[in-house]
């Protein structure tokens, strides 16, 4: 696969050959993939040494007071902390590596509409598009109570479903132009795919504080009282 340029999820890009590219995650393609998904897989596998090395303190207490001695010992928790980072790290890179990071449409003119899935590098092959194929931009403003001071924030999420399964999602950057993206959308893709808009609205949950005998000031709220409901369009 040629190299890209990098993309922002939720961009369309039209490719040489007239295809069209819904870009879900930020440089899905290109090979700035390759060293985003390393330092995060080496996060990963660092994060899961810790909880190797967690593991490893009463596992080493057992080898010593068992008598073996400290080279036994410190054998033991090496191979530990090896098989956890090794594990950590596979998986982050695994999950890279599958994770949908484009789709990718044929062009209109050539006949039925194509589409296939773009993961890590590998672009998977052509599949038909049976059944219709929709692209929906779900947009999520949950609002504050009362005299809650922070402001509403929005979640926008852009999934692409065929025959009523998530071929691919993902959340889309804040401040998301989310009607601009929506007729960029049917017009880089045309008839052959439904672009639905769904809006819902929520009420983020009152919060409230209470002082208990000791003078502490707690915050309750999250399964108590609530200002509101939500409600949705599409």
């Amino acid at each position: 696969m040629g190299t890209r340029r990098p993309g922002l999820p939720g961009e369309v890009e039209r490719g040489a050959a007239g295809t069209t590219d819904v870009v879900l995650r930020e440089g899905g393609g290109s090979w700035l993939t390759l060293p985003r998904s390393v330092g995060r897989a080496a996060t990963t596998g660092l994060l899961t040494g810790l909880v190797g090395l967690v593991l490893a303190v009463p596992t080493a207490a057992v080898v010593l007071l068992s008598g073996r001695g400290w080279a036994a010992m410190w054998v033991v928790v090496l191979w530990m902390e090896s098989a956890a980072v090794a594990v950590g790290f596979a998986g982050g890179l695994a999950s890279a590596c599958f994770r949908a990071h484009r789709i990718t449409f044929s062009p209109s003119s050539d006949g039925p509409l194509m589409v296939r899935v773009v993961r890590g590098l590998r672009a998977g092959p052509w599949r038909a598009g049976e059944g219709s194929i929709r692209v929906r931009l779900e947009q999520v403003i949950e609002e504050p109570c009362g005299d809650d001071p922070n402001p509403a924030t929005t979640v926008v999420s852009l999934r692409v479903i065929r025959d009523d399964s998530d071929i691919g999602r993902a959340v889309l950057p804040q401040g998301t132009d989310v009607p601009r993206l929506g007729a960029a959308l049917e017009e880089a893709l045309g008839s052959s795919v439904v672009i639905e808009l769904h809006v819902r609205r929520k009420t983020r949950p009152r919060v409230t504080r209470r002082a208990n005998r000791g003078g502490f000031t707690g915050i309750s709220g999250a399964g108590g009282y609530s200002c509101g409901g939500g409600s949705g369009g599409g």
